[in-house]
């Protein structure tokens, strides 16, 4: 990357400096660290070289063999290596361990001497053209014209030329190169001399005004340096002090991005006197180059406040990066330009209190978000009172009471509903703590001591959710999904990957997703060999950031491991960047992660879902059509709530389903499945009229009501005997030996359960003839399996007579109940109390 300094147009958007310039000047000299970078900084010629070995310098050498060449990624190449790596057909391992680079670009004062070379003196100029020097070349080149040689290059050279003396260095500052002419300057300094003086129309001598032109003169860039000589000099010392203070936030500091930067520059005499923000005469600059652009001119145009005796909390409108917040940045401190109306703040007293708590406290980014928004609630409701809360000697209780009533009504942003129960104790408490901190600094002296919280300023607790499982995604949805999942990432750029590659990595992350259960981050950071088998069975390998428990472990179906395996083998085919290679869906280029990023994996998803030509569910209207599906609810958290709601309702065991979801506590599970007060009773009316006896016999009950107070869940179906539903289920007379009670009432939500135990009962009878027990022993288990098949065969003749309507609403309310009994506690079994043997003496 060589980058040589063109000059712009002036901008037009400046206006006149109406402050003391040198009183500005010496402010910033005198603020400006004057050993800034002392590595990479020459602070005579005004000239930055970067240091491609410096982690804080965002500028890295071609990888290519023997280049010197700056590239903007780490194990990357320049053009002209990738260009050959191409011809080669050699891998880029192989290319840079080979040596196979076969042109070597060069740039002035680091090229070697010419080639000519008489009684062991050589040619003192470096080489410019196939081993020659300009001079020797030209020589060679007027000859041939004219006839007078018929050598080639290098046989005249070798024939006839002279070595040269040594010329005079470049009369431009820090320039390497040495003069090839009777002017002081090189090859590159003398041709954008000769273009000087005819844009200006300098005449002859030729070396006319050369003194003044050559002190604004940068030496020929290369990628790793940018140069501020030929800035104005406030210019220039506004630009320093900015990249000085850049790097006490910021972690690097690309040479590249700043060199556009200051080419955008060209004409502008001050970056405090600009009218905007935009970067005046840019004709390109990326992305990096626009974040240090902000970063500039949000730290002049706060040192400018400064200078001025302006303190950026006196104003009315706040730039948050210039408050100095505490942030969870590398810095430590809030970067990101957000700018902040405090007179939404219609009180002065709660705006200076609020003003004086952010100087005193220093408080991080978080906490101050929360407090502005208590700020903002409290605002609305004391302007609605009488005196609209003016004076805050005047305060009294009931003003905190409709502060508190505000903001335990306070709605989303989205107008959707009311905040989060969690959202809105944290803006409760967020108000009461600023109150609390002004009295405890003295800053509100004047305050009612009536205005504060009572014992009954609380926020009732709401499940936000009753029904948690609501946000699952319903299985007649996922199927809707799964039929489309060709057009997953259409019309999706993602850095330099070819379309295909684009969907296939979408699609992968999809079906992960949905078959996996994990956080969507979890799925992001997923490693290159995440994929294992475990006595033949694939094994998922993944990392519980959340709860730091890394390496888990988690059995997954033959085809989500296909998936996997596929775009593992269209990841190969990529290029990949250096620091995503372990990852096993790397970032782009040029992103901040080095995994693909959270909001590229939501955007995906919202195209995706909203390009669908329909989502329905298996509601009708009132003319029997289906009502679309809200597509909103389809996000990348809801697969996880989808993946427990789809295991709860296949009758998975809580502490089971808390283990596949990776919590350490049973109730965190719960919140996945919760069922409803009103899901549960629809259910319940529906299954109390498929209840049958222990012979499998009709034996519905008489309501809703009967079927919940006379019975009660124990493993294998409801039972109806008193004493045992006295005790809760777990006072079975015949130690749960269901099926040969006259009061066992199962019905078609226990099928799963009562499969699994026929399942666990025939294991035990195989152990029983394994230990030779005796033959009762064994017939009592056999009959017990040939009574529990016969209650499920029953059961399973009735479903199968139904109509698929009937058999699919009933299968639903079997879900709702067993997702209800898997968060009870099973019932224990009782054990015989064994009377103490008697002291024999």
């Amino acid at each position: 990357m060589s980058v040589a300094t063109d000059t712009y147009t002036p901008a037009p958007n400046v206006i006149a400096l109406p402050f003391d310039r040198q009183g500005w000047l010496a402010w910033l000299i005198e603020n400006t660290p004057p050993n800034w970078r002392p590595d990479e900084w020459d602070s005579e010629h005004w000239l930055f070289t970067g240091d491609p070995e410096k982690p804080e310098t965002a500028i890295w050498r071609c990888d290519g063999p023997d280049c010197h060449v700056a590239v903007l990624g780490a194990r990357s190449l320049c053009h002209s290596c990738d260009d050959q790596l191409l011809a080669s057909g050699l891998s880029q391992e192989e290319f840079v361990a080979s040596g196979g680079r076969t042109m070597v670009r060069s740039v002035p004062g680091t090229r070697p001497s010419c080639s000519v070379e008489r009684d062991g003196v050589r040619c003192a100029q470096e080489s410019s053209i196939m081993g020659a020097c300009q001079a020797h070349h030209g020589q060679w080149r007027y000859r041939v014209q004219r006839g007078l040689t018929s050598l080639n290059l290098e046989d005249w050279l070798r024939a006839n030329a002279e070595p040269r003396p040594v010329h005079l260095p470049c009369r431009v500052g820090a320039c390497t190169s040495g003069a090839t002419q009777r002017l002081p300057l090189c090859t590159y300094h003398r041709i954008r001399w000769h273009k000087h003086r005819k844009a200006t129309g300098l005449v002859n001598p030729i070396d006319s005004d050369l003194d003044s032109w050559v002190a604004g003169q940068s030496p020929y860039l290369t990628g790793f340096q940018f140069s501020l000589l030929g800035l104005p000099e406030l210019l220039r010392h506004e630009l320093l002090y900015a990249l000085a203070e850049r790097d006490k936030q910021r972690h690097t500091l690309s040479p590249n991005a700043t060199r556009m930067v200051a080419r955008g520059l060209a004409g502008v005499e001050s970056i405090a006197a600009l009218i905007d923000k935009t970067l005046p005469g840019r004709s390109h600059i990326d992305g990096n180059g626009k974040a240090h652009w902000n970063d500039i001119v949000r730290v002049v145009r706060s040192a400018f406040g400064r200078f001025r005796g302006i303190d950026p909390l006196d104003q009315p409108i706040w730039e948050l990066s210039d408050l100095g917040l505490r942030s969870r940045t590398r810095s430590g401190v809030r970067v990101n330009p957000r700018q902040l109306d405090v007179t939404r703040l219609r009180q002065d007293w709660l705006r200076q209190l609020l003003t004086n708590w952010v100087k005193e406290t220093n408080p991080s980014n978080a906490a101050f978000r929360r407090t502005f928004e208590a700020c903002l609630a409290a605002s609305q409701a004391l302007a609605a009172r009488p005196g609209g809360g003016h004076d805050p000697g005047a305060l009294k209780a009931t003003d905190m009471d409709a502060v508190v009533t505000v903001i335990r009504n306070r709605q989303r942003r989205d107008g959707s509903g009311p905040l989060s129960y969690t959202a809105r104790s944290e803006v409760l408490s967020s108000f009461c703590q600023l109150l609390d901190a002004g009295r405890r600094l003295q800053l509100l002296d004047h305050l009612a001591s009536a205005f504060a919280r009572q014992q009954h300023h609380t926020i009732p607790y709401e499940d936000s959710s009753e029904d948690q499982a609501g946000k699952a995604i319903p299985e007649l949805v996922i199927a809707q999904l799964d039929a489309h999942t060709h057009l997953i990432g259409g019309n999706t750029a993602y850095g330099e990957f070819p379309p295909e590659a684009v969907k296939a990595m979408f699609r992968t992350i999809y079906i992960l997703l949905r078959d996996t259960g994990r956080r969507p981050w979890e799925v992001r950071w997923l490693r290159v060999d995440c994929l294992d088998t475990d006595a033949g069975e694939y094994v998922l390998i993944w990392d519980n950031h959340k709860s730091r428990r890394n390496r888990r472990r988690l059995e997954i179906g033959r085809q989500t491991a296909c998936a996997i395996q596929e775009w593992l083998a269209i990841r190969q085919t990529l290029k990949i960047p250096a620091r995503s290679r372990t990852f096993l869906f790397p970032a782009t280029k040029n992103g901040h992660d080095a995994c693909i990023d959270a909001d590229t994996v939501a955007r995906m998803l919202r195209r995706w879902v909203d390009s669908l030509p329909e989502l329905l569910t298996d509601t009708v209207d009132k003319d029997g059509q289906p009502l679309p599906f809200d597509r909103s609810r389809v996000f990348a958290y809801a697969f996880r709530h989808t993946y427990a709601q789809r295991h709860a309702d296949a009758g998975t065991d809580l502490h089971t389903l808390r283990d596949l979801m990776d919590h350490k506590s049973a109730d965190t599970t719960l919140g996945y499945f919760k069922v409803s007060v009103q899901r549960r009773r629809s259910a319940v009316e529906t299954m109390r009229k498929h209840v049958v006896d222990r012979y499998g016999q009709p034996a519905s009950t008489s309501s809703a009501t009967a079927y919940e107070a006379r019975s009660v869940a124990v493993p294998f179906g409801n039972c109806t005997e008193p004493s045992n539903v006295k005790a809760g289920g777990g006072k079975c007379p015949i130690r749960f030996q269901c099926s040969g009670c006259g009061f066992y009432r199962p019905d078609p939500s226990f099928l799963p359960a009562v499969e699994d135990h026929i399942r666990a009962l025939k294991a035990d009878r195989e152990t029983a003839r394994a230990l030779d027990v005796a033959e009762f022993v064994v017939q009592n288990i056999t009959d017990q399996i040939d009574s529990f098949q016969n209650v499920v065969n029953k059961i399973r003749t009735q479903l199968a007579v139904m109509p698929d309507n009937e058999r699919r609403h009933l299968e639903e309310a079997a879900a709702v109940l067993r997702k209800t009994r898997a968060a009870a506690p099973l019932p224990l079994l009782p054990v015989p109390s064994i009377p103490a043997r008697s002291d024999p003496r």
